[in-house]
C-alpha cells in the first residue's frame, strides 16, 4: 500500500526524536527509501537550528547606557542655561545703571555740619524733606557710611511729628533697621552729631 507523503510528514518528528511504534517506524522508513522529497525534509528536520546570539550582559546594557548619557548631557546642558541666564541678569542688576537703582534702591542723607549740632536739626533725603520707601526692594535699613566722620544721633518722626524710631546711635560703618517704617508713607528724619561730615544711607 503506497502512503502518502502527509503521513509522512506527520511521522517525521516522532521517527527523529525515536519514540514512534516500531510498526510506525518501518513505515518511514520503506517511504523515505522511494521518496526524494520525505527523505530531504527529513534531512532539513535533522539539521541542528541555529539560534540567534543571545546578548552579554553587557551589550544588554548599552541601550540603557546610552540613554542614561542623553538625559546626562540634557541635564548639564539645562543647569548650563540656568546659570547663564542667572549670571546675565545678576551682571545686568549690577552694572546697569536704571536696573540696579530699581532692584537695589538707595537714598542718601549728606550732613556738612560746621559747627556741631546738640539740638535736633531736619536733614533732606537727596534734596526731599522726607524719607519714603516706595519700593518693595528697599531692605529698611540705615546705614551710617563708614566714611562719616563718626557717630550720629538719629531720630525718625512721622509727618505729624510723631516719634516712630525714638533716639538712636549709629556709628560709622555700622547700621539700624527700619523694618518697623511703611512702604509709601512720608517720615521725618532729625539728627544730631559733633562737627563734621557724615553720610547716611537709606536701603
Amino acid at each position: 500500500m503506497q502512503i502518502r507523503c502527509k503521513i509522512i510528514e506527520d511521522l517525521l518528528p516522532l521517527y527523529i526524536d525515536n519514540i514512534c511504534s516500531e510498526e510506525s517506524k518501518e513505515l518511514v522508513e520503506e517511504h523515505l527509501r522511494c521518496c526524494d522529497n520525505c527523505r530531504q525534509k527529513l534531512e532539513f528536520m535533522e539539521k541542528p537550528m541555529e539560534c540567534p546570539q543571545m546578548l552579554t550582559e553587557g551589550k544588554s546594557k548599552e541601550p540603557f547606557k546610552k540613554i542614561r548619557q542623553k538625559v546626562r548631557l540634557r541635564l548639564i546642558i539645562s543647569v548650563l542655561i540656568a546659570i547663564s541666564i542667572t549670571a546675565s541678569v545678576m551682571f545686568a542688576v549690577q552694572e546697569v545703571g536704571w536696573l540696579h537703582d530699581y532692584f537695589n534702591p538707595m537714598q542718601q542723607a549728606v550732613i556738612d555740619n560746621d559747627t556741631g549740632m546738640t539740638e535736633w536739626k531736619q536733614v533732606d533725603i537727596e534734596g526731599n524733606k522726607f524719607l519714603n520707601f516706595s519700593s518693595i526692594f528697599y531692605g529698611k535699613e540705615l546705614v551710617n557710611d563708614a566714611n562719616s566722620n563718626g557717630s550720629i544721633f538719629v531720630r525718625i518722626l512721622d509727618e505729624n511729628k510723631n516719634i516712630v524710631v525714638d533716639e538712636t546711635i549709629v556709628n560709622a560703618g555700622e547700621s539700624i533697621s527700619l523694618k518697623k517704617l511703611e512702604n509709601d508713607e512720608n517720615y521725618i528724619i532729625e539728627v544730631k552729631c559733633k562737627k563734621g561730615i557724615y553720610f547716611l544711607n537709606f536701603i
